[in-house]
């Protein structure tokens, strides 16, 4: 019976996958703060404008308002990030909120949409800190992705071509990418 046992268990081991953490998004979590991020990341078009993308939810007692977010590269440099209304987003206890929707998608629930530009390079990541009125802020690094039909959802940035990225999706992106290792390497 021991032996029966034992040798049952021999097909699990320590790296078995019920041990393995495991996210299907692309982009970054924070579920330890009091407003938990859940896939934040930076959407980005051919011409290197991007959309905040990301789901806040409220696990405090009481509303919450998100007051402002800043963003930074790796260099340390803070980008502008533009907001499309100067209204706090209020967060209800238990709600979540989803940042960077399209008009249509946010019809269903309220949306603020970030935007910045100047992101020529796909993959990087950048620094995400969201301030709000009565919780802690939250510090995240996300990363940042080419804007192709998985996003349709997420808003455009201003001076974003609609259709140009959904034609070839991350081929310029790629392009800039390649172009960049390619003058550093000599």
């Amino acid at each position: 019976m021991a032996a029966v046992l034992s040798t049952g268990a021999c097909g699990t081991s320590f790296n078995a996958q019920t041990n393995q953490q495991y996210q299907a998004a692309v982009g970054a979590d924070d579920r330890e703060a009091d407003i938990q991020v859940l896939n934040a990341l930076l959407v980005v078009s051919t011409n290197g404008a991007a959309t905040l993308s990301a789901t806040l939810v409220n696990k405090t007692d009481s509303d919450q308002r998100l007051t402002s977010a800043t963003l930074v590269d790796g260099e340390g440099n803070e980008l502008e990030l533009v907001s499309t209304d100067s209204e706090d987003l209020e967060i209800v206890p238990g709600q979540a909120r989803t940042l960077g929707q399209t008009e249509e998608a946010a019809r269903q629930s309220p949306s603020k949409v970030y935007t910045t530009s100047g992101i020529d390079l796909i993959g990087l990541y950048y620094t995400l800190t969201l301030t709000f009125n009565g919780a802690d802020d939250v510090e995240i690094r996300i990363p940042s992705v080419t804007r192709t039909s998985v996003y349709a959802d997420v808003a455009l940035p201003p001076g974003a071509d609609p259709g140009g990225n959904l034609k070839q999706p991350g081929f310029e992106a790629t392009q800039k990418n390649a172009e960049r290792e390619g003058s550093s390497s000599h």
